[in-house]
Parts: C-alpha cells; sequence; structure tokens
C-alpha cells in the first residue's frame, strides 16, 4: 500500500516508511521545531471513542519515567490521521532482531528480559497494564538497549471496538495470554506474554502455531506448551522450569510480578535456588482463555510441568537482590554502529566550499593526541578567509551543508562584578536546605587556572576557538547553524552530587549543564534552556545527535530569564538514578529517573539553529556531595 511520505502532520514532516501493520504505518520523521528526527506512529480511520479513549491512555503513559520505556513526545490529529510522536530508534524491533538471529544465548536472552521485565514492573506498579506485549513493540537500540512501546494501545481499541459491538478480541494472538481471548487481563497477562518472548528467544519459536487463530487459541486451553529443551537442549533445566512457570494456564500460579519472572530466571541462570512462593501472592483467579500463538508445532502431548517458584519481595528489599543494578548490554550483530568520529572523506565533501580542509583536519589531529582529551574535530566555515577548528562539534543529519558563517559575535560586558554578585546567589538557600555535604570542586571560570590555590578547580579544556576564557567567563560556542558543541573539566568524575553554575546565553538558541559525561564515547546527561524560556533533559549518546534520547520534551517554566544576557542559576540534584533540577532557586522538575549513566565528568552545552551560531557564558560552578 502506497504510504503518506512528504505529508506532514502539525509541524512534523514525514520523510521516509519505516513499518506497517494491521493498526498503524510508522515513519521517520522531521520536527521543524526542535529540528530533531522523530518515529511517527499514523493510526489508520478510528472512530471517536478510540481517539479519545487512547488519548487519555497516551497522557497517562507520557508521565511515566522509566529508563526502558519509550517516552511519547505528542499526540495530535489531522483528519483523516492521529499520530502518535516518539523518540526515532535507529536498532529496529526485537521482531526484526529475533528474524535476523533466530534464537538468541542465555545470557542474551537474560538482558532483553530483564529489561522488558523492569518496564512492566514500573508500568504495573502505577496502575497500567499493557495488553499487547510482543517483539514487534520492543524497540533496540543499537548498543542493546530495550524499550517497550505502544502502552494503551490495545486498551483503547478493546473499549472503541466494545462500543461499536464489533467483540472483536484485541491483541496480538500470537503472545496474549490465554484469558485474554475472553476479554479478562490483568498484570499476569502481561507476565504471560513476556514468558512467551522469552520462550522465543531461547528456542527460535513461539509455543504453538496452527491454521488459524482459534485452532491455536485451542491450545492455549487444552494443551501444556512444549518443553523448550526439546528445541534447544542448551537451555538448563531450571530456566526451563522458569519459562514453564511463566506459561501456565492459571494466571494465579504465574509469577505475580514481572520483576519476579526476571529474577527466577537471573537465579536460574547462575545456579541460584529460586525460593518459596509466600502467601501474600494469592490474589483473585482469572477464568482462563486461550489466544493465537506465533511459532508453534501441532498439539503435544501433555506433560509435567517442573515446578519453579520464586520469592516476591517488597520493593524496599529489591535493592539487595544479588544480580547486577543494571542488566548487562549485548551490542546487536550485525547493526552497525554509530561512528565516533565522523570519516574524513565525507567531511572534505560536505564542506568542499569552506576552506583548507585536509589542513585544518590534520592540526586538529594533532591538537588530540596532545590534549588526550578524547574530542571530536571537525572543521568549520570560513571567517575572515581563515579556517576555523571547533571540538566536539557536531553537524546533524538535516544539516544544511551550503550555509553562510557570520561573523562572531563578541561578548560587550565585563563578568568581573556580576562572577562576585552570582557566588553568592549560587550557593545561598538552596544547597543547605537539599542536605549537600562537602564541596567537591568550585571553580569561578574566571580563567583557565582556576581558583589557585585551591587544587578542586580547572582542568577546563580551553582551544580558544569552541572553548575558551574570555572576559572574565568561560565560553562555549558554535559558529554556524544546526550545530551543538560542549566543552568540558577534566578534574575528577562526580556520581552523587549537587551541581550548580550560572549561565549567560549572548546568542543562538540553547545552553546548558552537562553531567556524567564520558568524553571517549560522547555519552552524557545534558539538562538545557532556550532564549524562550523553555527547558529539556536529554541523554547523550555517541556523537550522532539523531541517536540521542530528549527525556523531557521542552517545557515552559517561569523560573527561566528568556532571551540574552540574562543570568540564569542551574542546579542539579543527582543521586544515583534519581534527579531533581531547579533554576533561579526554583524547583521545575520534581523527581526523574534514568540508571544509563552513573558517573562521569561535568561540562557546559550550546546547540541551535541561528545562522551565526550560539554562544553562551559561564561562571562560577560548585559541586557538593550529595
Amino acid at each position: 500500500m502506497k504510504g503518506i511520505e512528504g505529508l506532514t502532520l502539525g509541524r512534523y514532516e514525514l520523510r521516509r516508511r519505516l513499518a506497517q501493520g494491521g493498526m498503524a504505518e510508522v515513519y521517520l520523521a522531521y520536527d521543524r521545531r526542535v529540528k530533531r528526527q522523530v518515529a511517527i506512529k499514523v493510526l489508520y480511520g478510528r472512530d471517536e471513542s478510540f481517539v479519545r479513549r487512547f488519548e487519555r491512555e497516551a497522557r497517562a503513559v507520557g508521565a511515566f519515567s522509566h529508563d526502558h520505556i519509550l517516552p511519547l513526545y505528542d499526540f495530535g490529529e489531522q483528519r483523516p490521521w492521529y499520530y502518535l510522536v516518539m523518540p526515532y530508534i535507529s536498532g529496529g524491533t526485537l521482531r526484526d532482531y529475533l528474524l535476523k538471529r533466530k534464537r538468541f544465548t542465555l545470557h542474551e536472552a537474560a538482558s532483553f528480559t530483564e529489561q522488558i521485565a523492569s518496564a512492566l514492573q514500573y508500568a504495573h506498579d502505577h496502575g497500567v497494564i499493557h495488553r499487547d506485549v510482543k517483539p514487534s513493540n520492543i524497540l533496540l537500540r543499537r548498543d542493546g538497549f530495550a524499550y517497550l512501546v505502544d502502552f494503551g494501545l490495545a486498551k483503547a481499541m478493546l473499549g472503541a471496538e466494545s462500543l461499536t459491538g464489533a467483540g472483536a478480541m484485541i491483541g496480538t494472538p500470537e503472545y496474549m495470554a490465554p484469558e485474554q481471548s475472553n476479554g479478562i487481563n490483568d498484570y499476569r497477562s502481561d507476565i504471560y506474554s513476556l514468558g512467551v518472548i522469552l520462550y522465543q528467544m531461547l528456542t527460535g519459536r513461539v509455543p504453538f502455531t496452527a491454521e488459524s487463530p482459534v485452532a491455536i487459541s485451542l491450545k492455549h486451553i487444552q494443551h501444556e506448551p512444549p518443553p523448550p529443551r526439546s528445541f534447544n537442549s542448551e537451555i538448563p533445566l531450571a530456566v526451563e522450569a522458569v519459562i514453564l512457570k511463566a506459561l501456565t494456564k492459571d494466571p494465579n500460579e504465574r509469577y505475580q510480578e514481572a520483576h519476579a519472572l526476571s529474577l527466577a530466571y537471573w537465579q536460574a541462570l547462575h545456579n541460584e535456588q529460586p525460593g518459596i512462593t509466600t502467601e501474600e501472592e494469592e490474589s483473585t483467579s482469572s477464568t482462563p482463555v486461550s489466544i493465537d500463538c506465533e511459532a508453534a508445532d501441532d498439539a503435544q502431548p501433555e506433560q509435567a510441568i517442573p515446578s519453579a517458584t520464586t520469592i516476591i519481595l517488597p520493593e524496599t528489599e529489591r535493592q539487595f537482590l544479588g544480580r547486577p543494578p543494571a542488566p548487562q548490554l549485548f551490542p546487536l550483530v550485525g547493526k552497525s554502529t554509530p561512528s565516533h568520529t565522523p570519516p574524513s572523506s565525507h567531511a572534505r565533501a560536505k564542506h568542499s566550499r569552506r576552506g583548507p580542509v585536509v589542513l585544518a583536519l590534520s592540526c586538529l589531529f594533532a591538537l588530540m593526541l596532545v590534549l588526550s582529551l578524547g574530542l571530536l574535530w571537525q572543521t568549520a566555515p570560513t571567517t575572515s578567509g581563515k579556517p576555523q577548528q571547533k571540538a566536539q562539534s557536531l553537524n546533524t543529519e538535516h544539516t544544511v551543508s551550503d550555509l553562510t558563517a557570520t561573523s562572531i559575535v563578541q561578548t560587550q560586558q565585563a563578568q568581573a562584578t556580576l562572577a562576585a554578585q552570582s557566588r553568592v546567589q549560587a550557593t545561598a538557600g538552596i544547597t543547605s536546605s537539599l542536605g549537600a555535604g562537602t564541596i567537591l570542586y568550585t571553580d569561578t571560570l574566571t580563567s583557565p587556572n582556576g581558583d589557585a590555590p585551591n587544587s578542586t578547580s580547572g582542568g577546563w579544556v580551553d582551544d580558544g576557538f569552541q572553548c575558551a576564557f574570555r572576559s572574565g567567563s568561560y565560553h562555549v560556542q558554535t559558529y554556524t547553524a544546526h550545530t551543538a558543541a560542549w566543552c568540558y573539566s577534566n578534574q575528577q568524575q562526580f556520581s552523587n552530587a549537587v551541581i550548580t553554575a550560572q549561565a549567560r546565553l549572548l546568542r543562538g538558541d540553547t545552553y546548558g549543564l552537562i553531567f556524567r559525561l564520558n568524553p571517549l564515547s560522547r555519552d552524557f546527561y545534558v539538562f538545557e534552556i532556550n532564549s524562550k524560556g523553555e527547558y529539556r533533559f536529554v541523554r547523550a549518546s555517541s556523537n550522532d545527535p539523531s541517536q540521542w534520547l530528549t527525556l523531557i520534551d521542552w517545557t515552559p517554566s517561569n523560573a527561566i530569564l528568556s532571551g540574552y544576557g540574562n543570568t540564569n542559576t542551574f542546579l542539579i540534584v543527582a543521586t544515583g538514578s534519581q534527579f531533581r533540577f531547579y533554576m533561579n532557586q526554583q524547583l521545575i522538575v520534581t523527581n526523574f529517573t534514568d540508571t544509563t549513566y552513573m558517573s562521569g565528568l561535568i561540562g557546559f552545552f550550546v546547540e541551535g539553529d541561528s545562522p551565526g551560531g550560539t554562544e553562551a557564558a559561564f561562571n562560577n560552578i560548585y559541586i557538593f556531595q550529595k
């Protein structure tokens, strides 16, 4: 069927169709407002009841904050289309990867199971059931990081269909729990679906197949699933027992938490005793009903199910489990990973009109070896006939190649008086109430030598071009549109800390505070504000901004001083995976959770689409033990 590439939905330009399903199509799109690639799911024509029910579900899920639940950026309608806007994840779906690999190793399956189980556990703890857990609703980054998507879609369809009297079974038959075909759904139905995915990851097939959905449903009701070891003899007996427990017909006999399934698998994989079910696990029974399944054999003789139970621990005790705090990631086999440095031949072709590129790149490479800071060097457009260099500057995929650089806007206001005043503003009042402890690092950022004799200052990149000390401040800048740049201190790494700094936007669009930076892999968090008085929170990975994930999208705040030349005070409280954000001593993000990066360096960030680039001046950074 012909797609709708080239159509504009709201502010989104549809570039390319990525996938097509029974109820929607997914497109790679470009967000003209925030200048980034996104994924747009365009829903086929639905009635008003479906749209309103799904909008309510989408808003509820939009409030989620979990590493493995893909954020929902936007939801809109432009008749006859209804659409969802999400981050673009380039690694494809778990379904695609299963088709390529057929089956996974035991540890790969453990990684994906734990990631999706953690997403389901979070959703269930917040009263939301997915209802359509399947490989095509699991997106993968190329490093093996997984996201669960499409929360609420099945429920919205179920409500709409029941109102119209269609009586259709909602969901994907291959992965639905038996009771779902009778319209009975609870969180244990999601756990059953995850069990089917685990079965498939280790055997290369789903438990049952037949010529029709009804026949598959009967198999789900009448037969036990074939033992996974009959298709893969490398599966340990303890692991097989875990899988079969997840696939029991009676929801009361399954694992009662998604977390319990992943924990039992991990314990079985490491030859640990799964444990004993507590009486508190008992809950009301649901009538078993059947459902479709994707790839299994004809009816098998009923076989005894090896017993496997698990301990359901309260949330306060889960931190004491023996497994690692985050699952090990397995980069996708056969998928190209983003390069950490742009190919020089591509750079020459792209900027052939911008000056002596080869010479500039050679100089930059030499500087990299001297600095040993892991910076990415590129060639920038000429100003006054001379090639200029920029460290860590990134051209996004939508960069226009023939942009003409404008003159660099020089700072016109001295910083000395401002620095003395803002030092008090940065620390007074807030840090004491936050429980901030020992000062770990301070720097007024007035000179490259730090605040001598203070040994906990300094270390800032100073190339005199992108990162430079001028007029009593530390300046970070770009020189063309559609570029981002960052500068950092290599003095020390921080984990649990309260970080505060002052910044002024001098020209351009966006500026922010970076923390937990790994300069070699270009992984970091950045809390940004823009000239319009909005903020957002981004998790960056590699030197390709199209792979970065916006955790909190642009949100207006009266706490932010908009425009140019105004001093804004950033304050970030980072404790493990929990973050709080303040602007000018006002709390604007109460709590956000992300476990991807746990420690790293600090730095500053600018980006924008203004033709002359973006520049911000920074002063008075303080870091306290939290």
